[in-house]
This record gives C-alpha cells, structure tokens and sequence, in this order.
C-alpha cells in the first residue's frame, strides 16, 4: 500500500485565546503520564450520496472553530511538561492519498501504522498531530494523535466528537478545564515528572521487535454467551458485564499461556504464582460531586486484581471477583488521597511485581462514543488504534466492536505466550 503526502500544514484556532486563558496548567495526574501519542482511526467507507472536493477545506475550518474552545490542544507543551503555553500555533494536519480501495485494506497492525502522522515522538511538546487519509475508492480515514500528557480517551472522544459536530453545523458539546483545581501539583513541585507510573510503563524498542501483535475478536452472541456462562457460576446476582466478561477470559489464556511458557528460571520459583492486572478506572463518575464526561485530562487511576495460577489454571468467575473488588478500590477515599497526591510511593510498591512476565496491562476504550463521531459523512465503519506504537509487552486493549454488542481486543506477548494463547 503506498501512501502519498499531499499536504502538511498547522491548523490554528479561528480565534484567538485570551489573554488570561494562555498559561494552562496540568493536575498532578497528567504529570505522571507519558508523552507520547494515544492515535484513534476512524474508518469512514464511501457514502452513497459521495464526498464532495470541498471535504478537506469543510474539515479544516470545522477544526479551526473547534480549537477555539479546545486551545490547550493548540498550544504547545512546556516547562518539563507542567504547563501548556496556549500560544495558538495551531496542530499538526497532514493529508494523504491512499491507491486502492478502502474495502481491500487489509487491517493489519503493520498497515494501520503508516495511517499514523507521526512515528517520532513529538508528544514531549506538540498535544495534537492529525492526518487524512484519502483512499482512491471515496473513503476516508482519520487518524486523531493527541499527547497522553494532557488527556485520556475520554479527552480524546469528546475532542473528536465536538470537531465532528461543528463539521455537521450541530450544537457542540462544551468542556471544562478544572483537571488541575482538582488534582494540583503540589508546590513546590519535586517530583520526577518524567516518570510514568499510575498506569502507564514503557519497554525498551529493541525488546518490543521481538514481541507479536493481534487482534483478537468477540463476537455479540459469543459475548452473551460467555456473561451467562460466568454468571451461572457467581455466587452473586450480578451478570458480568461484557468488558468483564471479555477482560476475564483474555487475562486467564494469557495468565495460564505465561504460566507454560516462563523461563525456567521463572518456574522454578513456586508451584503458585501470582498474576497482576492493572486496569485504568475512569474516576469522572466516582467524583464528589460527579464530573461531567467531558472533563478535560487524564481524570483516571489504576486498580489492581491479583490472581494465583497454579498449573491447574484458574477459574473465570474468581477472575471476574477480582476485578470487581479491585475496581470497587477505587472509590471517595482513594480519590481523596489522589488529591492529596498521597498515592505516588504507594503506587511504585504497588507496580514492583516480581513476576512481570505474567502481569497484564488493561486499557478499555469500550462505551465511549467513538463510533457516533459523524463529520456530515455518516458514522464510522470502524474505529481503532495503531497497536504498533501503542502497546507494550503484555497490554491489553479493548474496543467495541463494529457491529453488535461484540468486543475487539488488541494485545502484545511474545511470540511464544502468544501461541499458546
């Protein structure tokens, strides 16, 4: 597949920011985050009625009113990743032409990569990158990279879907910015801010060439099946949902493929061992009073379920027990000791696992409204991530799928894990 550039240019906000809105300054939950760009891939087959020659210019001048009301995203990231300086120098916003048609890409993670703007990291100081992909057949692909610093997947849902909003002359859903009243970095600031814990670990590149990269999916009735299979067997009333129902039955294969596959070394530790996952919990709604979901940043936190795997394996409702105490950890006072920024030494001894080969990273983009983002040229037919960049050893990421109640899930091991997966 050749991708060609057409054109590279910075979109900047149709008006600029005010004077008092120019230093924007980040919580002490974006300080802990990587920079590095989270992509979302909008696929957009060709609609019956046809895309007009102006969809290009339509896109950019809807993006240009967007960042008016979202101008950290136009600014640029600085002082050791403390603050944004909304300078409104605008994003990064490239556009390609694809040959072939879009119904014979084959998706592949290898594939998705090239959709994606940027393959250096720019994310230390540029919050957004985007690129247009425009197949010969009319299709569309969108690629939308924002910096991880300033927000998580819900910043980047209600981002995408404002912008899709002003392309189709809809009322556009407003945010707000009290990330940092909420969570300040305390002053004066000593911590490392180059750090990535609650939630976020990096590998090194050269060990990551080794690792394989699939996506897995679940098919709606299939799901259905397994939540009835799971919650025949719980000794509450409550089904499990299906992202923990998915979650569940994805980290036992891979606990109990670790489990076979570990270095000898590994093995010969202890017949039991202890399996971790670390699950990202969005807190807008366990917040006191609630947040709205368009609140802006990274307003999440880590819980962390623990399994102990024999050789006999492990059963799918104590797995689905676990994440559910583990996410009910996660609640007013936990969130009061976030806010106190108490939780940073708790969290480095709560990430020191000794069996890291079978410790598991989750990451669900399930129930955000990701596939109603409509720029005036129908919904999308698809909407993923570029698995190549993204994940590391032993993560775990879940989306909906296309059609249905079903659920996708891209995930990284080795090659070895992953065959017996």
């Amino acid at each position: 597949m050749e991708v060609e550039i057409i054109s590279n240019e910075k979109i900047k906000p149709s008006s600029p920011t005010d004077h008092h809105l120019k230093i924007f300054k980040l919580s002490s939950l974006d300080r802990y985050r990587p920079s590095e760009y989270i992509p979302i891939i909008l696929f957009y087959n060709p609609n019956p009625t046809g895309i007009n020659d102006s969809i290009s210019d339509h896109l950019k001048k809807s993006l240009s009113n967007t960042l008016t009301r979202f101008y950290p995203i136009a600014g640029r990231i600085k002082d050791n990743n403390t603050w944004v300086d909304c300078t409104d120098e605008g994003v990064e916003y490239v556009e390609t032409r694809i040959e072939g048609k879009i119904s014979d890409f084959t998706w592949t993670s290898e594939l998705l990569h090239q959709l994606v703007p940027v393959h250096t990291n720019l994310a230390t100081e540029v919050p957004a990158v985007i690129q247009v992909n425009f197949f010969d057949c009319g299709g569309v692909a969108i690629t939308v990279c924002i910096s991880h610093k300033i927000g998580d997947t819900s910043t980047y849902a209600t981002f995408i879907n404002s912008w899709a909003a002003t392309a189709r002359g809809a009322p556009a859903a407003s945010t707000n910015f009290d990330s940092q009243s909420l969570f300040p970095i305390p002053v004066p600031d000593t911590s490392d801010t180059d750090n990535d814990r609650r939630g976020s670990h990096s590998s090194d590149d050269e060990e990551n060439e080794d690792l394989v990269t699939k996506r897995l999916v679940f098919d709606g009735e299939k799901v259905s099946a397994l939540q009835e299979r799971i919650g025949d067997t719980l000794t509450t009333l409550k089904y499990p949902t299906r992202v923990e129902a998915a979650s569940a039955l994805i980290w036992k294969s891979a606990m109990e493929a670790g489990f076979a596959t570990s270095p000898p070394a590994v093995k010969d530790q202890t017949p039991e061992r202890v399996s971790e996952m670390y699950i990202v919990v969005n807190i807008r709604k366990k917040m006191d009073p609630p947040l709205s979901d368009s609140s802006f940043g990274n307003i999440f936190s880590m819980a962390t379920a623990k399994a102990t795997i024999t050789s006999g394996g492990v059963d799918l409702d104590d797995l689905v027990g676990q994440i559910r105490v583990a996410i009910s950890g996660v609640d007013g006072n936990h969130i009061k000791r976030m806010q106190n920024d108490e939780d940073s030494e708790e969290d480095d001894e709560e990430y020191d696992h000794e069996d890291e080969y079978n410790d598991y990273w989750l990451m669900s983009w399930c129930n955000f409204p990701l596939y109603e983002i409509d720029f005036g040229f129908g919904k999308p037919d698809w909407v993923t991530t570029d698995a190549v960049e993204v994940l590391d050893e032993n993560d775990i990421y879940l989306m909906d799928a296309r059609t249905g109640k079903g659920v996708e899930a891209w995930i990284k091991l080795t090659p070895e894990k992953m065959d017996m997966l």
